[in-house]
């Protein structure tokens, strides 16, 4: 038998059972694995147990009243504070690595050099079970792999993100984690991110509306950006092998609305009655 892969392995869930066995199935070969859960009652603490995973729960600072994340960086902080290895590797309950990326990661963790110390990897599609070829959004490049050395922090309540000390290098992996989608997924991608809109509205209250601005003109640079690489996608590729017209139509809208959400941004007992 192999020796395992020398990283830990966190992973956020709620109620997760339907997923977490692809997930942690491809994850099996790493040493050690953190779920961070928020108080599942359905069968996802079995299905860790029988993978070896350890359980930690989810901070109560980062959950809402009625117990879901409200703060997302605080629980993949959770789980990088539990783990036990120095190298770390992060992933949602519904998402699996590729077995490029497991073995990418293998060879870097067992090389005595520990540079770079942060690695960019590249977001796959599998759409009804079809790895998809192209979409807006690819390569979608995020920081899902680093060292401890790299003073890595967690930020952001919504879409959260790993920083790291000014010094930290970047390298950039080759094969992707990947998510799962189906077409009606696509069909109602704008309701179903509402949630995380809102999320997103709330925490820019605090600022003043010239930040504010700036922070939604982001959000229609994105939205641009969308419309541009789709329209370029289907000139040159089709629609066969890439995220339905539905999905990019989705993905733009979202943005549009997070810019609103930003510049108007609503109270937490607005939140409450529209989400």
């Amino acid at each position: 038998m192999s020796p395992k892969i020398p990283c830990s392995v966190g992973i956020l869930t709620r109620n997760s059972a339907a997923t977490l066995r692809r997930a942690l199935e491809s994850v099996k070969d790493f040493e050690d694995i953190v779920i961070c859960d928020g108080g599942s009652s359905d069968d996802t603490l079995v299905i860790a147990q029988e993978f070896g995973a350890r359980v930690v729960p989810q901070p109560e600072e980062a959950k809402g009243p009625d117990g879901r994340l409200i703060d997302f960086s605080k629980a993949r902080q959770a789980s990088l504070d539990a783990a036990r290895c120095d190298w770390f590797l992060y992933i949602d309950a519904d998402e699996t690595i590729s077995e490029g990326l497991r073995d990418e990661i293998a060879r870097i963790t067992r090389q005595a050099a520990e540079n770079p110390v942060a690695y960019r990897v590249p977001l796959g599609i599998i759409m009804d079970g079809r790895v998809l070829k192209y979409s807006s959004n690819f390569p979608g490049y995020q920081t899902r792999f680093f060292h401890r050395k790299g003073d890595a922090r967690f930020v952001k309540t919504v879409h959260e993100h790993v920083e790291f000390a000014p010094d930290v290098t970047f390298g950039t992996l080759q094969h992707p984690w990947y998510v799962y989608t189906t077409m009606a997924d696509w069909q109602t991608y704008t309701a179903d991110t509402a949630v995380y809109r809102a999320l997103m509205s709330e925490s820019y209250k605090h600022l003043s509306f010239l930040q504010r601005l700036f922070a939604a003109l982001g959000s229609l640079k994105s939205a641009f950006g969308i419309m541009l690489r789709t329209l370029l996608i289907r000139l040159r590729y089709g629609g066969r092998d890439a995220v339905p017209l539905s999905g990019e139509v989705g993905r733009m809208c979202d943005q549009l609305l997070t810019a609103l959400g930003i510049l108007f941004p609503r109270s937490s007992r607005e939140r409450a009655t529209h989400v």
